[in-house]
């Protein structure tokens, strides 16, 4: 008679098999990234980045005035970063697996794919808001086609229907919906579709993130608030870093300065990305490098230990690796009414 051991219910690799293929599902930013293994199975955990820098918006020119146009000179810039890890772990009873009710080895497959996910999500887009190329307007209004179409002017496309992604937080699909120029995704055949996308705006593909922000608070070296650690009191002019970091566009530490931005101003700060080169010939190269980009060291190892005095098994999850913007040009922060 056979009988089921501690191996045949918690498999790492099949485990990992399963985690990598959810977070596949589960992931808004990663697939407009490209994915660099330059530093898998080898020494060195620390990379510099190159990113081309935005020239700047064309200028008006007189060609009758004898002059020359100014010429603007490409500038890169680098950032060097250690390879980072995102890691996770979960503890799973004996008694839980016992029971039956439920499945808790697919949950926590389930939680540790959207965990680690989460944080590489988050990484890049960060790395997405260092762009410099931002669209405002004349003056703040809330999402909607001109906007839009103006934001993507920012990119000084030469070829016409070179599509993008747009990034919206859920609060603000109903502007969108109420659009007579957005064309839901059930409007298209499937084949021409952006995976999870609700439709499309222009030369938009639209999909929905929590993580996009609405920007009550801006860093400023002479800011009246100035962040402290978690634990210690809040006050009118100290405010903890998990308040305002998921409401303000650059990455804060302790001892950074940011000014509150009044209910009138806030705004939504959305990423559009180019997902499409501007020439098949130079895509990916150093003429063309994409907008953004995970350096990956490890892919995700899963690791499970059983402690049979606590009757518990233990999950974790981990991966290796760092994002960055690589390619400024093609990314447009469109700032939007709150």
């Amino acid at each position: 008679m056979g009988f089921t051991k501690i191996s045949d219910v918690i498999n790492p690799e099949v485990m990992g098999d399963m985690i990598e293929a959810k977070i596949n599902a589960l992931a808004k930013l990663t697939p407009y990234a490209k994915v660099d293994t330059t530093l898998v199975g080898v020494a060195g955990d620390t990379k510099t980045v190159p990113s081309w820098n935005y020239i700047g918006d064309a200028e008006d020119f007189d060609p009758e005035s004898g002059e020359e146009v100014a010429t603007a000179k490409l500038t890169a810039t680098s950032a060097t970063f250690k390879i980072k890890c995102a890691i996770k772990s979960v503890g799973i009873s004996q008694t839980a697996i016992n029971s039956g009710l439920g499945n808790p080895v697919g949950q926590a497959e389930t939680q540790l794919a959207k965990s680690i996910i989460g944080k590489v999500d988050n990484d890049l887009l960060d790395a997405a808001y260092t762009a410099k190329n931002v669209y405002v307007g004349d003056s703040l209004a809330k999402i909607g086609y001109d906007g839009i179409v103006d934001a993507c002017a920012k990119f000084e496309d030469e070829e016409d229907g070179i599509e993008k992604v747009m990034f919206i937080n859920p609060l603000q699909e109903s502007s969108l919906l109420k659009e007579d120029n957005f064309k839901s995704a059930d409007k298209f055949d499937k084949s021409v579709i952006v995976k999870g996308s609700i439709g499309k705006i222009g030369s938009c593909w639209v999909k929905k993130s929590k993580k996009v922000k609405l920007i009550q608070y801006e860093a400023n070296a002479g800011g009246s608030i100035t962040i402290v650690e978690d634990g210690t009191d809040e006050t009118a002019t100290a405010r903890h870093l998990s308040t305002v970091q998921s409401y303000c566009q650059a990455v804060l530490k302790v001892g950074d300065k940011v000014n509150s931005v009044t209910a009138a101003n806030q705004y939504y700060l959305n990423p559009i990305i180019k997902i499409e080169p501007d020439s098949a010939e130079t895509d990916y190269t150093e003429d063309e490098l994409p907008a953004l980009t995970i350096y990956l060291k490890k892919d995700v190892q899963v690791d499970h230990e059983w402690f049979p005095k606590k009757q518990r098994h233990d999950v974790t999850a981990s991966k290796y690796y760092g994002t960055a913007l690589t390619n400024a040009a093609k990314v447009v922060l469109a700032k939007f009414k709150k």
